[in-house]
């Protein structure tokens, strides 16, 4: 019987400065570039928000439990590499890509305390994936696709088909965008739980101006049907009030 996969979450501990800019919210692009690599949701969240967030990393795990152990997997749009633990321990060689090399940093930085040493750094474009062909067994892409303009995730979800090996795994997560209730929900969650970075992504003069959520999940769902098998779904919190969406879905 294949040994359960557990998550592992990191603490502000394990990164470098112990994460302490974030209790510092202003103006400065290092600031905002934390705060949409979900560095603030992950630890400043509370209540059922806190729950979703988590939940999504659960259900990841039990998708990679029933993959089994793999040789090489992707973490595309690793962000400051809070699934690094997790996946590092299921994969001989993972890779961590992000686009931006400020919060690579932080995942490099969490990864040398972790003393993890089967992970490698990139920086670079999904729309650009930098990989060859058929290198992956399974991708991992939590909270990403919805940053991609709706034009360009053919092209997003065509890389990870042609850098896949054949029978190999996307995992995908997304909030679902274009819903009212939920941006009603998202929108209430700042306002009341993370007043500081409300007002600071809403602060015309700030230095960096993040990607932002510009892909509809109807959207999302549609470039990864058209290019891979989906096996198997999860809505969350329920199929009833869906606010984020998990996939498996893979390269037939």
């Amino acid at each position: 019987m294949t040994r359960r996969l557990k998550l592992r979450l990191p603490k502000k501990s394990n990164y470098p400065n112990s994460l302490k800019i974030l209790n510092r919210a202003g103006r400065s692009a290092e600031y905002h570039q934390l705060v949409e690599a979900s560095a603030s949701a992950y630890f400043e969240t509370k209540g059922p928000a806190k729950w979703l967030f988590m939940k999504r990393f659960q259900v990841a795990v039990d998708y990679l439990h029933q993959i089994g152990p793999v040789a090489n997997a992707l973490d595309a749009g690793t962000g400051i590499g809070f699934f690094l633990p997790t996946l590092s321990r299921t994969a001989k060689n993972v890779w961590a890509l992000d686009y931006a090399n400020h919060t690579l940093r932080y995942a490099k930085g969490l990864c040398r305390r972790l003393k993890i040493k089967n992970a490698s750094f990139k920086q670079g474009d999904l729309t650009k994936l930098p990989f060859p062909a058929k290198k992956f067994d399974v991708i991992v892409a939590l909270s990403i696709l919805e940053h991609i303009p709706p034009k360009q995730l053919p092209t997003v979800i065509g890389h990870f088909k042609r850098v896949l090996k054949p029978g190999g795994y996307l995992i995908a997560g997304y909030p679902n965008e274009g819903d009212k209730i939920f941006k009603l929900v998202q929108q209430a969650e700042k306002i009341i739980m993370r007043p500081q970075v409300f007002k600071s992504i809403h602060d015309d003069k700030r230095k960096y101006k993040p990607l932002g959520h510009v892909a509809k999940s109807f959207q999302i769902d549609k470039a990864i049907k058209d290019k891979l098998k989906v096996i198997n779904y999860k809505a969350l919190p329920l199929n009833g009030l869906k606010f984020y969406s998990l996939s498996l879905n893979q390269k037939i």
